[in-house]
C-alpha cells in the first residue's frame, strides 16, 4: 500500500500467502507525478517471466489493464498507469505472472497526479450581508480556508469547508462569522485539491461609498459653481478620512462617476457625464487628493430619480464617489454593470 504521499518511489513487496517459492517479480512504484505525465509501475523480474498482466480498477469505477510479454531474470520494464487525469486516485486489482508456475497476488494503491491549481473569484459571487464567498477552482478541490480581515488590519473572523464531491456548476461556497457592524478590507482563501497541490489567494472586497450632498450641476452643464464647492469640500474630508484609516494596509483608488438627466441623446449624455466626473475629480486632485483618480460618464442609464425621457430633474445630474483598491476593478454593481462605461486616469 502507499505510504507517504510525497514520496516519487514506493517499493511494494508483494508476498503470496502460503507459498512455498520466491515470488517471480517485484516492482517500484512511481505515484506522484506532474500533469502531463501518467503514474509508473516499474516490474523486476526475479525469474524468466512470461506473461505479465496488471488488472486494475479505479476508485471512480474505470478499468485499466496493463500488460507485458516477458522478461528474462534480472530485466524491468516500465508500464503506465491510469490516464493521467489530474488527482488524487485509488486503485485496486491483481498482478500475475507466469514463472516456473503460475503466480498472482492482489495489490491496491494510490496516485496523485498534480496540476497547478487556479482559482477563480469576482464580486458577482460575493455576499458580504449573508458572508458567503463562492470560488471556481481549475479542478475539483477537497477543502478552503478563509481568513475575514477587518479595516484595522485583524482577523475578523474565520471559515472552513470541506467538499465530498464537485460542485454542480462549478462554483464552490465558503461562509464566514464575523462581529456586527464590521467591514471587510481584505479575504485570505486556501484552497486544497489534494495533499500535493493547493492555492492561496488574497481578495480584496472592500470599498467605501462616500456618502455626500450632490453638486448642483446646470442643465447641459459640467461647471462647478462656486456654490457648490462646500459641498466637494465636504465630500474630500470624508474621503480624507478613509484614506488615513486604510492607507496603511493597501493602496487606493477613488473612482468619480458621472450622471445626467434624460434630456439630450444618450451619446451626448455619455459625453456630458464624463465630463461632469472629469471636473469632479480634477477639483479633489487640485485640493491636494494625491491618491489615484478614475472617472467615467454613465449619461442617463442610472438614474436617481426615475423620469420619463427628456425630463429636466436635477436629482440626476449628479456624481458618486467610491473608494477602493487600487489595483482592483471599479466597485460598482447593480445598474452600472449594464454600462460599458471607460474608466479614465486623472493626472
Amino acid at each position: 500500500m502507499l505510504g507517504a504521499m510525497r514520496a516519487l518511489c514506493i517499493l511494494f513487496v508483494l508476498l503470496m500467502g502460503g507459498s512455498a517459492y520466491a515470488q517471480p517479480v517485484s516492482y517500484q512504484l512511481k505515484g506522484v507525478v506532474s500533469v502531463g505525465q501518467k503514474p509508473q509501475v516499474r516490474i523486476t523480474a526475479a525469474e524468466k517471466v512470461t506473461d505479465i498482466r496488471l488488472e486494475l480498477e479505479r476508485d471512480d469505477g474505470k478499468k485499466f489493464t496493463l500488460k507485458h510479454g516477458a522478461l528474462a531474470k534480472g530485466q524491468a520494464v516500465t508500464l503506465n498507469i491510469g490516464d493521467g487525469a489530474a488527482g488524487k486516485a485509488s486503485y485496486k486489482g491483481t498482478i500475475s505472472a507466469q514463472g516456473s508456475s503460475k503466480w498472482s497476488d492482489a495489490i491496491n494503491f494510490q496516485t496523485v497526479v498534480t496540476a497547478p491549481l487556479k482559482v477563480a473569484y469576482d464580486a458577482d459571487h460575493l455576499d458580504l450581508d449573508k458572508r458567503v464567498l463562492q470560488f471556481k477552482p481549475s479542478r475539483v478541490v477537497e477543502s478552503a480556508e478563509l481568513t475575514v480581515i477587518g479595516e484595522d488590519g485583524k482577523d475578523l473572523g474565520t471559515g472552513t469547508a470541506s467538499y465530498d464531491k464537485p460542485a454542480p456548476d462549478g462554483w464552490y461556497s465558503i461562509t464566514w462569522t464575523q462581529p456586527a457592524n464590521t467591514r471587510v478590507m481584505m479575504m485570505k482563501l486556501r484552497v486544497v485539491a489534494d495533499e500535493t497541490t493547493a492555492s492561496n489567494l488574497e481578495l480584496i472586497p472592500w470599498s467605501v461609498e462616500i456618502a455626500h450632498e450632490d453638486v448642483n450641476f446646470a442643465t447641459d452643464s459640467a461647471v462647478i459653481e462656486a456654490t457648490e464647492e462646500k459641498k466637494l469640500d465636504a465630500s474630500l474630508a470624508k474621503i480624507a478620512d478613509v484614506i488615513k484609516r486604510s492607507e496603511k494596509f493597501m493602496k487606493v483608488r477613488l473612482y468619480v462617476a458621472g450622471h445626467t438627466d434624460t434630456v439630450g441623446t444618450n451619446a451626448k449624455n455619455l459625453k456630458l457625464s464624463l465630463a461632469r466626473a472629469h471636473s469632479i475629480g480634477s477639483y479633489f486632485r487640485k485640493k491636494g487628493l494625491k491618491i489615484p483618480i478614475a472617472v467615467a460618464g454613465f449619461g442617463e442609464e442610472v438614474l436617481k430619480a426615475k423620469t420619463a425621457d427628456n425630463t429636466d430633474e436635477r436629482a440626476n445630474r449628479r456624481a458618486d464617489y467610491v473608494l477602493g483598491p487600487a489595483g482592483g476593478t471599479p466597485p460598482f454593481k447593480g445598474p452600472y454593470l449594464k454600462v460599458k462605461a471607460q474608466w479614465k486616469q486623472l493626472k
